[in-house]
């Protein structure tokens, strides 16, 4: 079944989107979020670096927000950005990008208003039509009757709801649209201040994402279910019945999806045919990387590698959707030199693109033979809002074996050679490395830690767990 499953637990909202009872899209919203993509604020400018052609704007944050000259409209003398705005000034501005680890909001003036038909572009002339419309006679219907009725100074785009839908409703959504926008415009507040919130994620992904091929709508939670209610009576009043509670803390389990959702999180991922993916992030890019693992396949060694790389290229579009990974992403397959095969991934890729509703671009192959593709950021990725940085790797995925922390107390008694001095001295640990002694009880001398110690510098070491000492923080002192 095709499904919306909306999970509220204790400020938490998870909302799945299934197609044939399989995770098309996932999304994560916490009350402790601060989260800012399409929001409008009256914002003030702090900096400005023309070396740099952008501005730092106060939109109210723990960081300000980063507004490029490029981003600024209209600006058709193309001058530059000290002389388009001016340090202390109120402007209004829109998150296109959110703040992501050290980096503020991304900023823009070419503001939008999302709709279930229509996006309304109120610093835009231009009529846009979604490129998944693509009967010529329904784009010519729904393009000259928008021309008659919209105000001249304002741009939409018809979205792919759109298509087929009765003049009536779209006109009744333009009017509401552009009443949101006169209404921001009629705010006047001191900066900085927001003047407008898009909807919140539950009707976000309903207006995004339900389709009347949807066959249910489900909730465990009645706090959402009017909201729920007023909007399909608006646009979907024939498939009210579709909304359906269910009191249940975690109804996920119900449908099967934990263990999905689960794989959002792995840095490896298998295949069916045995290959496997491994998936890293990093401040700059993402990286994927395709291996045969345990699959051997036919005796043709190149249909081998193509049916994983096609198999991977299926996978890696769903788990980008569902991570909802931005930014620069970097693939690399199996041994994929050769153009036809190449070519069949493109192919691939293209196929998966219907299903994403987040703009991506193919940008080719390197001289490598590594893919790159670019993907519009929209909100935050399932692993920034889940994790955080490991204060024991510092995020490097590493962390000491025993022997590496063996050196180090080396290091640190070489350092306070005094300690020799004593027949006996206690090494102050965290639980944590407590544990890496442990589950490494010998090294390949046969010897544990405390007796390679106690061996090297002929002396009595006590090890004692302090549950205060940072993970990786070590003390050596002298034993009474």
């Amino acid at each position: 079944m095709n499904r919306i499953v909306i999970e509220t637990m204790m400020g938490q909202n998870r909302i799945a989107v299934t197609r044939d009872d399989q995770l098309e899209h996932f999304f994560t919203d916490r009350e402790s979020d601060w989260n800012t993509y399409g929001n409008i604020y009256m914002g003030r400018v702090e900096q400005i670096k023309p070396g740099m052609q952008v501005a730092f704007v106060n939109i109210g944050g723990d960081k300000n927000g980063l507004l490029h000259l490029s981003d600024i409209y209209p600006n058709p003398d193309n001058l530059p950005i000290d002389k388009v705005i001016k340090k202390g000034q109120d402007i209004i501005v829109q998150v296109k990008k959110e703040a992501v680890g050290t980096k503020g909001a991304r900023l823009t003036t070419k503001y939008w208003i999302s709709g279930h038909y229509l996006v309304l572009l109120p610093t835009e002339e231009k009529i846009y039509m979604s490129k998944k419309i693509r009967d010529k006679e329904e784009i010519n219907r729904l393009k000259t009757f928008l021309e008659d009725i919209k105000p001249a100074d304002a741009g939409v785009i018809f979205r792919t709801e759109s298509e087929g839908s009765s003049l009536e409703v779209i006109e009744k959504e333009l009017d509401y649209l552009m009443g949101k926008w006169r209404l921001i415009n009629s705010r006047i507040h001191i900066a900085p201040k927001l003047l407008f919130k898009d909807k919140g994620p539950v009707i976000k992904t309903i207006r995004d994402y339900y389709t009347t091929k949807t066959d249910q709508v489900v909730l465990n939670s009645d706090a959402y279910l009017e909201e729920i209610k007023d909007y399909f009576s608006n646009y979907f009043p024939e498939d009210l019945d579709k909304i359906k509670l269910v009191h249940k803390l975690n109804i996920f389990d119900d449908y099967d999806l934990e263990p999905q959702i689960r794989e959002l999180y792995a840095r490896k991922l298998w295949l069916k045919s045995g290959g496997y993916i491994i998936i890293d992030n990093t401040e700059a890019f993402t990286v994927i990387d395709v291996n045969s693992g345990k699959f051997t396949g036919h005796k043709d060694p190149e249909e081998t590698i193509a049916r994983i790389n096609l198999e991977a290229t299926e996978v890696i579009a769903h788990q980008m959707r569902l991570r909802n990974l931005s930014g620069i992403i970097l693939i690399d397959y199996i041994n994929i030199s050769k153009d036809k095969h190449k070519e069949k991934i493109i192919k691939k890729w293209r196929e998966m693109s219907s299903r994403d509703k987040v703009r991506f671009k193919l940008v080719g192959f390197t001289e490598l033979s590594i893919l790159q593709i670019t993907r519009k950021q929209e909100g935050k990725s399932i692993v920034n809002i889940n994790r955080q940085t490991c204060p024991l790797c510092d995020g490097t995925g590493d962390v000491y074996n025993q022997e590496a922390f063996f050196y180090k107390c080396l290091a640190k008694i070489e350092n306070d050679i005094y300690l020799l001095n004593h027949n006996r001295f206690k090494i102050v640990i965290s639980p944590y490395l407590k544990n890496v002694i442990d589950e490494h009880k010998y090294f390949g001398h046969g010897f544990s830690f405390d007796q390679m110690l106690e061996e090297f510098y002929k002396v009595k070491v006590d090890i004692e767990v302090n549950i205060n000492n940072e993970f990786d923080q070590v003390a050596i002192l002298p034993s009474n």
